[in-house]
């Protein structure tokens, strides 16, 4: 156990060394904040397949799009 809280405390060294000069200290643990996220952080990115990129290249775009032309 206090060999886990010196290594802790040898890279919060560590980091405020070089922060310096800096006027903020160096964040660690989770970020906070008062406001909700603007978006779900359990989002991801899309998955976009070699046969949507062929599609897309040969001119064949989203559906929603095609209706709208």
């Amino acid at each position: 156990m206090e060999h886990t809280k010196k290594h802790k405390e040898r890279k919060i060294d560590s980091a405020v060394d070089m922060s310096f000069p800096a006027s903020d200290a160096p964040a660690h643990g989770k970020a906070t904040s008062t406001e909700p996220p603007r978006r779900p952080a359990d989002r991801k990115a899309p998955v976009i397949t070699k046969e949507a990129i062929e599609q897309a290249q040969r001119g064949e775009g989203h559906e929603e799009i095609k209706r709208s032309k």
